[in-house]
């Protein structure tokens, strides 16, 4: 009999971790679609560091190749938020699929046959960028009819535990991509890995979008900065994740930098270190998608924002440290543990904002808020990567690291006394209702 409860009690835990997947047949062929693109997206992304670093030595190239694959979203991403509240949101997500793979296959053409050049990337990956900043708030009107409110939560943290799976497997066949098959063959894998994912949408029968409006003009456009004006904790939330894009995700663009120079690791270590905070992410949107319901999220925002300052500071100091006094595998390994940190605490923080933020948005302004969304993250990321770069060419990787712990630490600590969150959420309880209002807009 305990046994059997034992038994029955890890089913009823891993169904809560994975309901949306396991009550959603239709979410489920679109996961796993999307699944098998992003590892190619990711193992692009791993491939175009790695050689824009082999080709110009230069830690601020890095920033500039981050900031032109994502500063495209901060100019066309309200109108890519109104147009997902506007339109049919599977359609909106196929033709966006199609245009990205036609661009992914330009770009493995042009590094088959040699002629790729510096400029050439760039602009691939800014047009590339513009694609996925309209289908990113299609997808997350398209997440809410294929999966519905009581899933919603469950659903977003399953999809950032993808979205970071694929950051495991994604970079670490762009090693060994790179190592044994050449520059072109990341990039031919990401073309193909776009098929999966159109298939699976294909795959789920169009509906009517109850959702969709009619309304045009600027104040249609405009109607997330409207919400954000009249909902101080959303405002709060789009502020820490502009916050965090600026002052400590500036780091992923300079991982390459950090394993050669660093820690001194050449194509297959660099893949490690990608995919150990990959992992780390994985595991944090895992318990979140378990425990979410369960915990204060602003208590797991606070938590995560933490424990990514104390490891990132960490994967600045420590593999110096260790490297002067302990066997030379030492700062490989003290690198891979401190990602690991910065992956679990980087997700915890950033899918418990957004699940606040999908929780609390109205249906029919769910697109042009993700529109914002886009915005914030368009706009912040390539900031942090333009001036972690800039910094880094200037004291070196491992300071501005430490540098980027202690910032991201003192706001964790500001948050965790003032509980300010907490009070803008009873404010947001007391002010109804907000809908109504930019309804009228």
């Amino acid at each position: 009999m305990v046994a059997a409860s034992h038994s029955e009690s890890r089913r009823t835990r891993r169904g809560r971790t994975f309901e949306a997947l396991v009550e959603n047949p239709h979410y489920r062929r679109f996961y796993m679609g999307h699944g098998v693109s992003l590892v190619g997206t990711w193992m692009q992304a791993a491939a175009v560091n790695w050689i824009v670093y082999d080709l110009t030595r230069s830690a601020m190239w890095l920033g500039v190749v981050e900031a032109a694959n994502l500063l495209p979203g901060l100019a066309v991403g309200l109108f890519a938020g109104a147009l997902a509240d506007r339109t049919n949101p599977r359609s909106t997500v196929l033709t966006t699929q199609l245009i990205q793979l036609a661009l992914a296959i330009t770009l493995a053409t042009l590094f088959t046959t040699g002629v790729i050049q510096l400029w050439h990337l760039v602009a691939l990956l800014a047009l590339a960028r513009v694609g996925n900043t309209f289908e990113m708030p299609a997808r997350q009107v398209f997440l809410y009819e294929l999966v519905g409110r009581r899933h919603l939560g469950n659903a977003i943290a399953l999809n950032v535990g993808l979205f970071n799976a694929s950051r495991v497997l994604g970079p670490a066949l762009a090693g060994v991509c790179l190592f044994w098959f050449g520059q072109n063959s990341p990039f031919i894998l990401n073309a193909l890995s776009f098929l999966a994912a159109i298939a699976a949408v294909l795959s789920i029968p169009r509906r009517h979008s109850p959702h969709v409006r009619s309304g045009q003009g600027p104040s249609d456009v405009l109607g997330g900065f409207a919400y954000l004006r009249k909902d101080r904790r959303v405002a709060a939330l789009f502020g820490l994740m502009a916050f965090f894009g600026v002052a400590g995700m500036g780091y992923n663009a300079m991982l390459s930098a950090y394993a050669r120079d660093s820690i001194g690791t050449e194509e297959i270590g660099y893949s490690v270190l990608l995919a150990c905070g990959g992992l780390g992410a994985v595991a944090g949107a895992l318990i979140v998608a378990r425990v979410g319901g369960r915990f204060r999220r602003e208590d797991m925002i606070v938590g995560g924002l933490a424990l990514f300052a104390l490891a990132l500071a960490g994967a600045g100091i420590l593999p110096g440290i260790f490297g002067t006094r302990s066997p030379s595998w030492w700062p490989m390994t003290v690198a891979m543990l401190c990602l690991l940190g910065t992956g679990f605490g980087a997700i915890t923080f950033s899918s418990s904002i957004q699940t606040m933020v999908q929780l609390d948005v109205p249906d029919q302004l769910r697109g042009r808020v993700a529109g914002v969304w886009m915005v914030v993250f368009s706009g912040s990321v390539p900031l942090g990567a333009l001036l972690t770069g800039r910094l880094s060419q200037w004291f070196g990787v491992e300071p501005v690291l430490v540098a980027s712990g202690l910032l991201c630490g003192t706001l964790a600590i500001i948050l965790g006394s003032s509980r300010i969150l907490d009070r803008l959420g009873r404010h947001a309880i007391e002010s109804e209702p907000i809908s109504a209002a930019i309804s009228s807009d």
